[in-house]
């Protein structure tokens, strides 16, 4: 702390490292699984972050009990995290035996990781989703839709989107996810989202959600 930190190496006008003191925790608002075939489910993790800072590698695990209150899965992984909004995580083919999942867990389980301050440029990139479709009438339901690019010179690199669809009394139904490994300035690529059965409820709605690596967006 030789300038202007507000601690050792954070915080401050010159550091590009916060302080914890400077940090919001990260809010879970929902977390829930769902079966997609026979003994295996998808996780998710609605999240939010109110943070004008972004966190490089954050990892999380989820845990998945029975209507018992007994483990039946775990499942960690690590994800960035941008600065100020709110994003999916979520965790595809987690295999749980013959107990269906009656409760869900999320938590992050690495503190402290460091938090940094983002460039205006990275921070305020977006990607626009366009041409929803569902095709629920296949045995293998499918979610398409187009994502832009809206930078005029930033490529993104390993975009990780979730994909989130509801029912008419605006319940999640089910998750997915995939992964767009390149993205050049203002180009646009079609993504899908599958399904392995045909899903119990009727979907009304999709929310498409995207995890900007805004390190890597250069």
């Amino acid at each position: 702390q030789n300038g202007t930190e507000l601690g050792i190496d954070c915080g401050g006008s010159m550091c590009s490292n916060l302080c914890a003191i400077e940090i919001q925790p990260v809010t879970t608002l929902w977390s829930r699984s769902f079966a997609v075939a026979g003994g295996v489910y998808n996780a998710i993790a609605y999240i939010e972050n109110k943070n004008d800072a972004a966190v490089q590698i954050f990892p999380y695990e989820f845990r998945l009990y029975d209507a018992n209150g007994i483990l039946i899965a775990r499942r960690g992984g690590s994800t960035v995290l941008p600065p100020l909004g709110r994003y999916a995580i979520v965790e595809t083919g987690i295999v749980i035996g013959d107990s269906p999942v009656a409760r869900t867990t999320f938590d992050f389980t690495s503190a402290p990781v460091t938090w940094y301050k983002v460039p205006n440029e990275q921070k305020t990139v977006k990607l626009l989703s366009s041409s929803i479709a569902f095709d629920a009438t296949s045995p293998i339901p499918k979610l398409t839709a187009t994502l832009k690019n809206t930078s005029p010179r930033l490529s993104l690199d390993n975009t990780v989107i979730a994909a989130i669809l509801y029912d008419a009394d605006n319940n999640a139904v089910n998750v997915s996810r995939t992964l767009v490994q390149h993205l050049d300035p203002f180009a646009s690529t079609d993504i899908a989202f599958t399904w392995p059965q045909s899903l119990t409820s009727t979907v009304t709605r999709y929310e498409i959600l995207p995890i900007i690596d805004v390190f890597r967006a250069r």
